[in-house]
């Protein structure tokens, strides 16, 4: 008896969903389904001519929009920025929305669809239009692929993408300017990171080079310490915790801040204090410049609390084997030079006596300067060059070591002959990179400085 319920209940389901497809789904435009087919615009007015929108939420929440100036800003539920991505977004999808299929010209019952009252509204008013615009939409088609809609005023129920409920159901936070702070990125020429139990970061841009000022003067990973400026500059608010904050501190742990990091852009200066953690693991913050509170995703908490080491830069040298010219290695109380003459220009060359056969693997070729002049292994001093140039820090020391193993070397590379030294001690199997003009060590693998030291034995006939 169960069970010819069951089958009872399954046929009137199935006869219920039957009827649903062919009243509701069937009368779609066949048409409507057909790439080929051109669509049918909903409105057709230019998106230019624009000059309010009103967006009414899901949630109930409502923004109105107004142009000024050609530029768009929110005036309700109060005055703010707004995201020009999310607007534009908005805006674009609103003049170039189409009509996928007509469902029915004049439904009786709206409420079916999801339109009585709508699900979120968009309305916009155009110049010189009498009265604004408005799509009221409903719920999604059973299959999810699509939206009931129509026009305020007029009774016709159609679908659109089902897509575009992302860029019409927006809350005011969406639609505002979320970026935390404000400064010009190619400006930027100083950043100063504060951090609770940790040491002080400071960092000075002269010309390309970031450099430390705090804790050591030494060169920064210009790329780590870049990007840091870059994601300062694009972080975003993931939600607004309260308008005012100034004066309940503590219970967002920015009485004092987890890390407060400064940026500076010629005299200007731009402040995000970041403070303790959300249950949803994200971080309260706040821009200094502003009372309200907000939070930010974690990882930029994780990267302001980043070591001095880690954003040091780990390359020894800027020059490359292939762009050295004078070489001058100091080992075992000795001093090696090594010069590569450049080929003379091709106009020079045809004005000189043609150069005989034995002449021509000199020219541009690596020599031996002192002490003694004599010709070297091509092969042998390229080695040695891409070793030392290839050294990186595995990590710093604040002292350098006085005593050990001693080798210094200089080179001068490039069209500008920049030149680079830097003074080696191995101690105790320990080998530390003293850089000229910087405060500390670089720790440079063991194995890798030996090899240098072989090559360069090799290289000058050091016994």
């Amino acid at each position: 008896m169960r069970g010819g319920k069951s089958f009872l209940f399954l046929v009137v389901i199935a006869l219920a969903l039957g009827a649903y497809i062919f009243l509701v789904e069937s009368k779609r435009d066949p048409a409507g389904d057909t790439s080929a087919v051109k669509k049918a615009k909903v409105f057709s007015t230019d998106s230019s001519k624009f000059e309010q929108i009103e967006v009414k939420a899901e949630s109930g929440d409502t923004t109105t929009l107004r142009k000024k100036d050609g530029l768009w800003e929110i005036t309700a539920p109060e005055t703010m920025a707004a995201d020009s991505t999310e607007i534009g977004n908005l805006v674009s999808s609103l003049e170039s929305l189409e009509v996928q299929s007509v469902i029915d010209e004049n439904p009786k019952t709206p409420k079916e669809f999801g339109l009585d009252p709508p699900r979120f509204t968009i309305a916009f008013t155009a110049a010189g239009a009498a009265s604004p615009s408005k799509l009221e939409v409903g719920r999604k088609t059973p299959t999810g692929g699509d939206l009931y809609a129509r026009v305020q005023g007029q009774p016709r129920v159609f679908l659109i993408s089902g897509y575009l409920e992302d860029s019409f159901n927006k809350t005011p936070f969406k639609l505002r300017e979320k970026t935390i702070l404000k400064f010009e990125r190619d400006a930027a020429d100083s950043l100063t990171v504060e951090r609770s139990e940790l040491p002080t970061l400071a960092f000075s841009k002269k010309g390309s080079d970031w450099r430390f000022t705090k804790p050591v003067d030494a060169k920064a990973d210009f790329n780590l310490v870049d990007g840091l400026v870059g994601k300062l500059h694009q972080a975003k608010m993931t939600a607004i915790e309260t308008a005012d904050g100034t004066k309940d501190l503590k219970k967002y742990g920015l009485d004092k801040p987890s890390a407060t990091a400064t940026i500076g852009a010629g005299s200007a200066r731009a402040t995000l204090a970041l403070g303790s953690k959300k249950e949803d693991g994200s971080v309260y913050a706040r821009d200094l410049s502003r009372p309200a509170v907000f939070t930010v995703e974690a990882t930029l908490l994780d990267d302001l609390k980043k070591s001095a080491d880690d954003l040091r830069r780990k390359e020894l040298f800027e020059f490359r084997g292939f762009s050295a010219q004078h070489v001058e290695v100091t080992f075992g109380g000795q001093t090696y030079v090594f010069d590569k003459p450049k080929a003379p220009e091709p106009a020079a060359a045809a004005a000189s006596p043609s150069p005989t056969p034995s002449a021509s693997p000199a020219a541009d070729a690596w020599k031996m300067t002192k002490p003694t002049a004599k010709d070297v292994d091509q092969a042998k001093i390229n080695d040695f060059l891409n070793t030392i140039s290839s050294l990186r820090a595995d990590k710093f020391a604040d002292k350098a070591n006085t005593g050990g193993e001693e080798l210094r070397f200089s080179v001068k590379f490039g069209d500008a002959g920049t030149t680079e030294q830097i003074q080696f001690r191995k101690s105790g199997g320990v080998v530390h990179a003293i850089r000229t003009g910087e405060g500390g060590a670089a720790i440079v693998p063991t194995a890798d400085f030996d090899r240098a030291v072989t090559q360069l034995k090799e290289l000058a006939g050091i016994k």
